[in-house]
């Protein structure tokens, strides 16, 4: 028997089959929903390096108390894969969290076959940011998220 998906975009239902973590950030806890993430910008320094901006809708942010906006800066450094898709067109629909990583990665272990698979390091992760409208994979070493309130 194949298990039933959920199709919803307004909630997060754990599904059988995936393999991804959610990735915890202090401040904020699990990031959780479709409106729980808008991207404003895309800055490319170089092409192994990314910095995402946008704002966190608190009231999707597992431990902040009430429904402010954080401003955030997300870098991620030592990229190998950077993929953008239009939501509507992103075929996971099910997911763990907002911001998670991918265990077990094909993408990684494709990776590790290849004959460059010497630039592919011990610390390089798979991950998935699902934003309100666009859902970004990266394969990346590192990445360091800096938070800040929302001027209103």
């Amino acid at each position: 028997m194949i298990p039933q998906r959920n199709h919803s975009r307004d909630r997060c239902v754990p599904f059988e089959k995936n393999m991804n973590e959610p990735i915890i950030i202090a401040e904020l806890g699990k990031i959780w929903g479709r409106d729980a993430i808008y991207l404003d910008g895309i800055e490319f320094d170089g092409t192994h390096s990314v910095k995402l901006t946008g704002d966190f809708n608190g009231s999707l942010c597992e431990n902040v108390e009430n429904e402010k906006w954080i401003s955030y800066e997300l870098t991620f450094k030592g990229i190998l894969e950077f993929k953008m898709t239009e939501l509507d067109f992103f075929s996971d629909t099910e997911y763990a969290s907002s911001f998670e990583k991918v265990i077990d990665s094909d993408r990684i272990n494709d990776f590790s076959k290849s004959s460059q698979n010497f630039k592919l390091k011990d610390s390089h992760e798979h991950y998935i940011f699902h934003t309100y409208d666009d859902v970004i994979e990266i394969i990346a070493s590192e990445f360091e998220l800096k938070l800040k309130p929302k001027k209103e």
